[in-house]
């Protein structure tokens, strides 16, 4: 291949400079079963228990830890005939390979290399519901002579790195027909005891021990046993490093090519290894478990794609984006299921997947305490008592209302986590607001806690005096639109109610939390002021001034954002806060001890800046908000080594106040970026807005989009829709010139053409 590119067709993403400045990852997933690959095919993987157990692939690990394959996966290949050997998937002595590159699917990855007319393909995907990779590796002759080529599959495997390594046994098992690793132990903090390798095709050899396959000071780019070119076919026990690898003979005839399947995973019993390596290998179970994957990739964008003349936005809003949230909805931020996090995704997800977000809505409102608090996260649990979960309550709740109008949903009854009673989506909606509005401090503010959406300002309030402006920002927003869903359901006294108490709060803000052209971040325990413009350090926050503007709080939002963009605008976006924090502050929390540029301490946070671009729009201003969008995006020719996958979105880029990483993105995929940017993008910059009546097409069009082609199913109806800058806005439906901004809302199947000219 000769450059990197997405695919029109598939929506792949094929890497062609395989050693980009740092490894591009996919994700592939089950709702029990999760693998991180990098652009060669190495990476952890983990399953998922409700207890909260993992078992990862490929670190070697605490106590709790069980592991099956490490990170690395390698696909050596030796000519017989000459003793030449390479590593296919990996290239560790760079050597001239005619082809070497990766195909990033949705859901699986194939890495693609030819060397010395041999051309190898290596495709890893996960099994549709049970624990376990799937690997196809097809090797083919190029050339115009037979080979004898030798082929060995390897994987390393942590399986055995416990405390219980003195239980762990290895050797071929004869009713699973491959290797298999045993773990005798008689206590187990989980339910696996068996990990295993097994193919369709019976092996020559095999190996259970890198003792013996890469050598006891052997490398991995040159192992002992592919040197020799045999295998010794022993079993192995009580060892620091098992690993599954085999090998196989194959002679190919010009042009002709030979297949592998393998079957890599976990296991209770070596029974249930057997029968799930006898299923999974049958034929045609491969091939029907990708036309899943493609066809799931399918439904997805059929339900919103979109068309600006930009390549990577239209593939990232139409296609990549839905499986980053989707990685959100099925595994949180996969080290655990945070509950801000679920339901910023299940919001986001709520216009491509609403059954997806309501099932995942409702699993998250059961880790809501009968008080309205809610917990921090669980699977693991971790139960620092933030504050912020309930204000994510009802902005969900009524995205997903607004995209679907069934409203069955608020007579859901959900069990409280630490009660035998329970209540009704709405019951929780209230019961969240409740606990915001009632827990106020001094000035009037949300009370601090353990902290809001910023993690690690963890020390403000843990006394219960510090006061938090974004949190209580955010609960203007949520109760305006608790408001607007109480009219709905003919309630206009509560409605009355709750947006009294906004506009109290939001008296609050400005008679204490302003500070001549901004907004601070709030007081901490001792009353001091946090983010003052007088202050030593962080004299400017990035949320509080865009959630003011969101929320209704800012009497003059455009100056605010153009502080934004004079104070905190760099080549990569906006930073969090300005100056960062240069010396630990126990009553501010761990924020004051990040190196300067890093995370919440003056790094460009990609979803602060997802909040921006919502801000630009609500107040119209759409060059400032793609500015923004095209400085987060991967591929900004201002921040070229990033290292963020094209496929991908970040969670931050380290800021320039780091003395040596500014620049580089850490934490792709695993981010609440993803769902805000496609939000931003679709319901802000492209004004693709559900009501409760229906959709309305409210775009705000940067000059770079003079013409935007969006396909939109709503409430089962299709919208061909048209956005075009003119010098007048017209809104033409099925031919016809009609007033406002709502679509006709039809039957379900009715398929409308929309034309909308835009100043």
């Amino acid at each position: 291949m000769s450059h990197s590119q997405f695919s029109d067709d598939s929506g792949a993403y094929t890497v062609a400079d395989m050693f980009p400045p740092r490894p591009w990852y996919n994700f592939l997933w089950n709702c029990s079963f999760i693998a991180q690959i990098d652009q060669f095919g190495g990476g952890k993987s983990w399953f998922y228990s409700p207890e909260g157990v993992r078992a990862n692939h490929n670190i070697t690990g605490s106590p709790s830890d069980l592991a099956t394959v490490t990170g690395n996966r390698l696909i050596y290949l030796r000519d017989r005939d000459t003793g030449a050997y390479w590593a296919a998937n990996r290239n560790f002595h760079n050597e001239p390979f005619e082809e070497f590159y990766t195909v990033v699917e949705q859901g699986r990855s194939q890495i693609v290399s030819s060397f010395t007319g041999i051309k190898c393909t290596f495709a890893l995907s996960v099994a549709k519901n049970d624990p376990a990779e799937c690997w196809q590796i097809t090797v083919q002759n190029t050339g115009r002579a037979p080979r004898k080529i030798q082929l060995f599959p390897y994987a390393q495997t942590a399986f055995n790195n416990l405390p219980h390594s003195p239980c762990m046994a290895a050797d071929w098992d004869a009713a699973c027909g491959g290797l298999l690793i045993q773990n005798r132990a008689p206590q187990l903090n989980t339910p696996f005891r068996c990990t295993y390798m097994v193919s369709g095709r019976k092996p020559t050899a095999w190996e259970t021990t890198d003792r013996r396959f890469t050598g006891v000071y052997g490398q991995p780019a040159a192992p002992d046993a592919v040197r020799a070119g045999q295998l010794a076919s022993l079993g192995t026990n009580f060892e620091w490093q098992m690993c599954f690898a085999l090998q196989f003979n194959l002679d190919l005839a010009p042009g002709e090519s030979a297949e592998i399947r393998l079957v890599n995973g976990l296991a209770e019993t070596p029974a249930v290894a057997a029968e799930t390596c006898q299923r999974l290998l049958a034929p045609g179970v491969f091939e029907t478990q990708q036309a899943a994957r493609a066809a799931a990739r399918q439904t997805r964008e059929e339900r919103l794609t979109v068309r600006t003349g930009e390549s990577d936005v239209d593939a990232l809003a139409s296609s990549w984006l839905k499986q980053q949230i989707t990685l959100g909805c099925d595994w949180g931020r996969v080290y655990g299921r945070g509950f801000r996090d679920v339901m910023q995704d299940c919001a986001a997800a709520s216009s491509f997947a609403p059954d997806v977000s309501r099932r995942r809505l409702l699993e998250a409102l059961a880790r809501q305490y009968a008080s309205g608090d809610t917990l921090r996260q669980w699977n693991p649990a971790w139960k620092h008592p933030y504050r912020d979960g309930a204000a994510w309550i009802v902005p969900t709740v009524t995205a997903l209302l607004k995209e679907t109008g069934d409203f069955s949903l608020l007579e859901e009854r959900v069990p409280y986590c630490d009660s035998t009673d329970s209540g009704t989506v709405l019951d929780h909606c209230f019961r969240g607001l409740e606990f915001l509005f009632a827990g106020l401090g001094e000035h009037g503010l949300c009370l601090w806690g353990g902290g809001d959406w910023c993690d690690t300002i963890d020390a403000a309030g843990l006394e219960g005096r510090g006061e938090s402006v974004w949190l209580t920002e955010a609960a203007v927003s949520s109760a305006r639109l608790f408001a607007e869903l109480l009219i709905q359901l003919g309630r206009a006294d509560e409605a009355a109610d709750f947006r009294t108490k906004a506009e109290t709060l939001i008296a609050n803000l400005r008679n204490h939390a302003w500070d001549k052209d901004r907004f601070i971040c709030g007081f901490n325990d001792d009353g001091r002021e946090i983010g003052s413009r007088t202050g030593p350090d962080a004299r400017l926050f990035l949320n509080m001034q865009t959630w003011a503007v969101m929320s209704g709080a800012a009497t003059d939002g455009t100056a605010l954002l153009d502080l934004v963009e004079r104070e905190l605008s760099t080549p990569c976006g906006c930073v969090l806060c300005k100056p960062a924090f240069n010396a630990p502050d126990p009553r501010i929390g761990m924020i004051t001890g990040m190196v300067p540029g890093n995370c919440e301490n003056g790094a460009v946070y990609c979803h602060g800046n997802a909040f921006k671009i919502v801000a630009d729009c609500h107040l119209g201003r759409a060059e400032q908000a793609y500015s923004t969008l095209r400085k987060i995006l991967p591929g900004n020719p201002d921040n070229p080594d990033s290292g963020v996958e094209p496929y991908a979105v970040t969670n931050q880029y380290l800021g320039p106040e780091n003395p040596h990483r500014a620049g580089t993105a850490n934490g792709t995929w695993i981010t609440g970026t993803a769902g805000w940017i496609y939000r931003a993008v679709t319901e802000h910059l492209l004004g693709l807005q559900p009501d409760y009546a229906g959709l309305r097409l409210r775009p705000c069009l940067p000059a770079a989009w003079p013409e935007v082609k969006i396909r939109r199913v709503f409430r089962g109806n299709i919208y061909n829709i048209t956005l075009r800058r003119a010098a007048q806005t017209r809104l033409i439906v099925n031919g016809k010139e009609i007033s406002g901004d709502l679509l006709p809302p039809g039957t379900p199947g009715t398929e409308y053409t929309v034309l909308l000219e835009t100043v």
